[in-house]
């Protein structure tokens, strides 16, 4: 681990690192462990020191266990070893609505307001907690100043809120209860970056006021600009920790968010060097002869840009998706990566700029029609349906290659038997190449699995070009290596172009020829994974700091 350095100056004063080492210990947390089910363990041994007055970032890639800390730590969830002491007091075991009075309040991942009530009812729900009448007044009072919008718009719906206005609120309801300690989960989650900035300033203004603060980011950037101390989160347990200047330029951390460190280092999700070599040349060949499926075709993003309103989502992003090619879309939360697959899928519509695939203007097109020409996707969000069996989920997606229609298929006319047998061992034929049973139902499979039954029901659609949206979110290391392979098979098999929007730099760094980074919405650097690694404004995109 990175230790905590505490420098003393010739003349005999400490630096601002020592003066916050040297602080009371306000929140304690010790060998943690968190089971989900009784079976997965999210947390392994954790321990945290909060000193009194700081803010504490929580890095850490998707399923790392930041929210299951902060979740431990505020009493939603129980922990099966371990103890948590605030303020002397030992919280292990307290029901959370005794530990927010006790001063500790957590403000949860996705802006989790009351949409129905009204932004004054929202604020005064969040007074209940507080210790007396005197200390609500002074949380509005405080609540007023950090967010004037909020002041003038009281009396309307918060479901109406723009969402950076939304998270404002679920801030500003949290202090509303005059807390010690603010647990801030993920607040920079799908906001625009000038948003994500200005939310920054008011994290560092309440730390100013006097509130302790623990922030769990993925923006590690944002986090660390603001932040104290850090810790990064790495299969539930604490990897590295120290002062955040010392985070800013650890080697290892920018192992862990850039995908630096040698395959084996980082826990090699995919093929690399000789090995991925071969996998290319087996995709590219099959690229160039699809068997009868839809064709792998070029893409090409020209100076794409997308505005809501007056912010700038994209500003003439350009790239190109070779035929057969694995590239990444990669970037800090808000910089442009999910509106990016919106408008290549035909969700958003575009201000300016241009998307071909082959001789096919995108841009102008429904989704069905881009689903059409070969174009399949997956969410991260999971869609499935879990009282379904495999089989049955992945049927799904053959719609577009049967002709019989459902009236044929209820009667089960001669045509549409054979029809669906067809389709039924295409579809096995996949579940195999993914090590899928498909005859289980989809409720009874893991997490992992099921991302994996996801991703089968996309290639199912035989597509030539295959947009994946986060696929190993939330995953532990052993199905991240198992999505890695599926998808890795997959594209050397079909000879499919996959376009892969991804934060866990470790598996994109594995598994991708060319990476394209975007930042505030702009392209900031395109390239081989090996470039794009040491790429000052990517360090900076990721770490701040000089790079």
């Amino acid at each position: 681990m990175v230790g905590v350095r505490r420098d003393i100056r010739v003349d005999g004063t400490t630096s601002a690192d020592e003066q916050v080492a040297s602080r009371e210990l306000l929140l304690e947390v010790r060998d943690l462990h968190v089971r989900y089910a009784g079976a997965v363990q999210a947390l392994r041994g954790v321990s945290l020191d909060v000193p009194d007055g700081t803010v504490t970032a929580v890095l850490g890639n998707n399923g790392a266990g930041k929210t299951t800390l902060l979740r431990a730590i505020s009493g939603v969830l129980r922990p099966r070893q371990g103890s948590i002491t605030f303020a002397g007091h030992s919280l292990t075991g307290a029901a959370p609505a005794d530990i927010a009075r006790s001063g500790l309040v957590q403000v949860p991942e996705g802006r989790r307001i009351f949409g129905h009530l009204t932004v004054e009812e929202n604020l005064r729900a969040g007074g209940l907690a507080a210790r007396d009448k005197a200390t609500r007044a002074a949380a509005r009072a405080r609540v007023d100043d950090l967010f004037p919008i909020l002041r003038e718009r009281r009396a309307q719906r918060a479901g109406l809120l723009s969402g950076g206005e939304q998270q404002m609120l679920a801030i500003g309801r949290a202090l509303m209860a005059g807390p010690r300690v603010l647990l801030l989960d993920e607040p920079s989650l799908g906001l625009a970056p000038r948003i994500v900035e200005q939310l920054r300033e008011v994290i560092a203004e309440i730390n100013r006021q006097g509130v302790t603060v623990v922030l769990v980011e993925q923006n590690a950037a944002m986090a660390l600009a603001v932040a104290d101390r850090a810790i990064v989160l790495e299969v539930g347990r604490v990897a590295i920790e120290g002062t955040a200047a010392e985070l800013r330029e650890s080697d290892a951390v920018r192992d862990r968010y850039l995908g630096i460190a040698p395959p084996a280092a980082a826990g090699e999700p995919a093929a690399s060097g000789p090995a991925r070599h071969d996998r290319l040349t087996r995709a590219t060949a099959a690229a160039a002869a699809p068997s009868g499926r839809t064709a792998a075709r070029e893409l090409v993003v020209d100076g794409l840009t997308v505005r809501f309103g007056g912010i700038s989502a994209l500003a003439e992003v350009s790239f190109t998706v070779a035929p057969g090619s694995m590239h990444a879309l990669i970037g800090p939360n808000g910089a442009g990566k999910s509106t990016c697959l919106n408008v290549l899928s035909g969700v958003y519509p575009t201000t300016a700029g241009s998307v071909r695939y082959g001789g096919n203007e995108l841009t102008r097109l429904k989704p069905h029609r881009i689903a059409g020409l070969g174009v399949a996707r997956t969410f991260q969000n999971l869609a499935l349906s879990p009282r379904a069996t495999v089989l049955d989920n992945l049927l799904v997606a053959r719609h577009r290659h049967m002709r019989s229609g459902f009236i044929a298929d209820g009667l089960r006319l001669p045509s549409a038997r054979r029809e669906r047998q067809a389709n039924e061992s295409r579809v096995r034929e996949l579940a195999t190449l993914l090590e899928l049973d498909v005859d289980r139902f989809v409720g009874t499979l893991s997490y992992g699995t099921r991302k994996r039954v996801e991703l089968a029901r996309a290639l199912c659609a035989e597509p030539g070009l295959l947009l994946l949206d986060e696929p190993v979110a939330g995953m532990v290391h052993d199905e991240s290596m198992a999505m890695a392979k599926a998808i890795a098979d997959a594209r050397a098999e079909l000879g499919i172009s996959v376009l892969l929007v991804e934060h866990d730099m470790a598996f994109v760094m594995g598994i991708a020829d060319r990476v394209t980074v975007l930042d505030f919405g702009k392209r900031i650097a395109d390239g081989t994974a090996d470039e794009v690694q040491r790429d000052p404004e990517v360090l900076r995109a990721y770490l701040g700091g000089g790079g």
